[in-house]
Order: structure tokens, then C-alpha cells, then sequence
């Protein structure tokens, strides 16, 4: 976690050392990200980075688990308790792959966190990050229980959890790449083949899981 050091840095110097950072990270794997480039770009002395985070290990963690998801959660917007489940649901997921079209590099460093890794030092990253996506999904499964918009309770929400995660994380990447005609690196890494996957597009693909889950949890299914 940062020290308090860094959190009484004026925003302008903090705020240019956490750009830095996402960008070295998201360009490099972490083995080859370095703190000098990072301090460099963000104009400051690398002996003062140790005043604001322990090591590199220290910053990536927190950029994983703390700044990143933060930045994702406030552009994805809260959703609200009241109000329709499913359309709720459809706007988290189109503004999911929204955040993928405006935050490419964000989006980038969260893909490659989340990806199991064969490097010792920040291989326990990828399971808090799985786990802390699939609370705040069971969170969101537990408000449409409560609604009575899922037939669904208990235990049988981690079940559900289970079902809707794969169905909005690889099912629905899998989806958007096979409509692009793309790999993700190319589209993390394209602004033309991210502007292919527009509002409308965003919306059809939001509506079809929507759709998908709500005939495998939905009043009604099976």
C-alpha cells in the first residue's frame, strides 16, 4: 500500500507518477517493468519512489487491486439496489466493454494481472484479483435475489456466480473478438478495431448475455 507520503503529494506530481506507472506496467510485463523508467517519466528522483511505495512489488499491488478496480467501478457507474435487475445487469455489461474501448491500457494491465503467471513474486495477485471480481458479481447476484429477479438463493448463488462470470468475462470476450475478427493484444492495442465495437454493438452484445443468463437463472428457467 502506498505510504502516507505519497498521499500528501500534490495531485498534479501524484497523479503523474500513477499515470507513469499504469503505462511502464501495461507496456512490459512486470519482470521487465522498470522504477527507473517509471521515476523518470514522472520527473522524480528514484530514491524518492521508496518514500512513497515499499518496492515495485508494493505499487503494482496496489495499482491491481486498489487503483485500477477503483477507476473501473467508477466509470462503470454503481448500480443502483432499486430499479430492474436485468437492465441494470446490461448496463454494467456494456459499460464493461466500454471501459475496454476508452481505458485500453488500464484494461490492458488488468487482462494480463488477471492471467496466471509462472513469475513467483506476483503470482498471488491473480487469485485476490479473480476473488474480488467474484464478490463484487456475487454482491450484484445477491441485490437480484433480493428482488425476487433470480430463482436463486444461499449457496446456489456461488453456483450462479460461477455461471454469469463465464459468461460475461471469457464467454462475452470470446464474443467480442470473434466479431472483430481479432485477438485481444490487437485490440488492446488498435484504436480502429476498438472503435468497431461501438454503442450499438455494445448494447446488441450486453442484451444477447443478458438474455443467456437470465434463461439459466431467471424467473421461470429450468
Amino acid at each position: 500500500m502506498p505510504k502516507s507520503t505519497f498521499f500528501g503529494l500534490p495531485e498534479e506530481r501524484r497523479e503523474r507518477l500513477v499515470r507513469e506507472a499504469i503505462l511502464e506496467f501495461a507496456d512490459r510485463p512486470y519482470a521487465e517493468a522498470s522504477l527507473s523508467q517509471i521515476a523518470r517519466r514522472a520527473r522524480i528522483p528514484k530514491g524518492s519512489f521508496y518514500q512513497y511505495f515499499e518496492d515495485k512489488l508494493d505499487l503494482y499491488r496496489w495499482l491491481l487491486t486498489e487503483e485500477v478496480p477503483r477507476r473501473k467501478r467508477e466509470f462503470i457507474g454503481a448500480a443502483p439496489p432499486t430499479g430492474d435487475f436485468w437492465a441494470r445487469l446490461e448496463t454494467v455489461i456494456e459499460r464493461g466493454m466500454a471501459f475496454l474501448v476508452e481505458h485500453p491500457r488500464l484494461a490492458r494491465l488488468s487482462a494480463a494481472a488477471a492471467d496466471p503467471t509462472a513469475d513467483a513474486e506476483v503470482r498471488g495477485l491473480h487469485k485476490a484479483i479473480c476473488e474480488a471480481g467474484a464478490a463484487e458479481l456475487r454482491a450484484l447476484l445477491e441485490q437480484g435475489a433480493a428482488s425476487g429477479a433470480l430463482c436463486v438463493a444461499g449457496a446456489s448463488l456461488d453456483v450462479a456466480a460461477c455461471f454469469v462470470s463465464a459468461v460475461i468475462g471469457p464467454g462475452l470476450t470470446d464474443a467480442v473478438l470473434q466479431e472483430l475478427g481479432a485477438d485481444l493484444h490487437d485490440v488492446l492495442a488498435s484504436d480502429a478495431l476498438r472503435e468497431q465495437l461501438g454503442p450499438r454493438r455494445r448494447r446488441r452484445l450486453a442484451r444477447q448475455a443478458v438474455r443467456f443468463i437470465r434463461s439459466g437463472i431467471g424467473p421461470g428457467a429450468a
